[in-house]
């Protein structure tokens, strides 16, 4: 008896307990086009405490939520930690972080890489240094705001031989399922090590969605942060 499934994964995304974010989770349970959401709020992990029961990949009614927190580090920008228990403290180098995510069996996940105006961008010359224990390199962000930062992002992650990471990085109810990635699963049943395992398969990655926002729209808010 065939158990594969086919199901859509997004990596990033932020929920109502990020600083800046403004989506509840009745808006990802009413999500049709994704299955997975890695939820990844600034600083904080108060969306998993409040529905995770501990875990770092739970089911809520019928979709899978990844626990992740995307961190501030003092020399490198942002960095996401993925499968996490317990938060990790803002603020420490770069070094420092990735070893308190790998403490708690995380993955690592490098988001936007060639941002070209994102403040909290990492810092690349930082973030080589340290390539071996990055696992996933997100190649595609919807808040990109060209193609071209799209495609250096697919040539650093190539030229590393990372898996690519696929995220929306939704802060808003309409920014939902906009970067995402397609995988067939051996069942339907999810573990971490079975999503990582067929992430960095080539042959398990079905189809991408790729909807970077409106350009005039990305202009006019880098416009109104100067």
């Amino acid at each position: 008896m065939n158990t594969k499934r086919i199901m859509s994964v997004d990596f990033h995304n932020h929920s109502e307990f990020s600083y800046d974010g403004h989506i509840s989770l009745d808006d990802f349970l009413n999500t049709n086009d994704v299955d997975v959401f890695a939820i990844t709020d600034h600083n904080n992990m108060d969306f998993h405490k409040r529905y995770s029961l501990g875990s770092n990949l739970y089911k809520l009614g019928n979709k899978w939520f990844i626990a992740g927190e995307e961190i501030t580090t003092s020399d490198a920008g942002e960095i996401i930690g993925l499968f996490l228990v317990d938060e990790v403290t803002p603020g420490m180098t770069l070094e420092q972080t990735i070893e308190a995510i790998k403490n708690q069996g995380g993955i690592v996940y490098l988001p936007h890489p060639c941002d070209f105006y994102r403040r909290g961008k990492p810092k690349l010359h930082v973030v080589k240094k340290y390539m071996e224990k990055i696992d996933i390199v997100e190649v595609f962000n919807a808040k990109y705001l060209t193609p071209l930062e799209a495609i250096l992002s697919y040539s650093f992650a190539k030229k590393y031989s990372k898996p690519f990471g696929f995220g929306s990085d939704a802060h808003k109810p309409e920014d939902l399922a906009r970067g995402y990635v397609k995988l067939e699963l051996p069942s339907e049943y999810l573990t971490k090590d079975i999503l990582i395992k067929a992430l960095a398969s080539r042959e398990s990655i079905v189809n991408v969605v790729q909807k970077r926002k409106s350009f005039m729209k990305r202009i006019l808010k880098i416009l109104r942060r100067w």
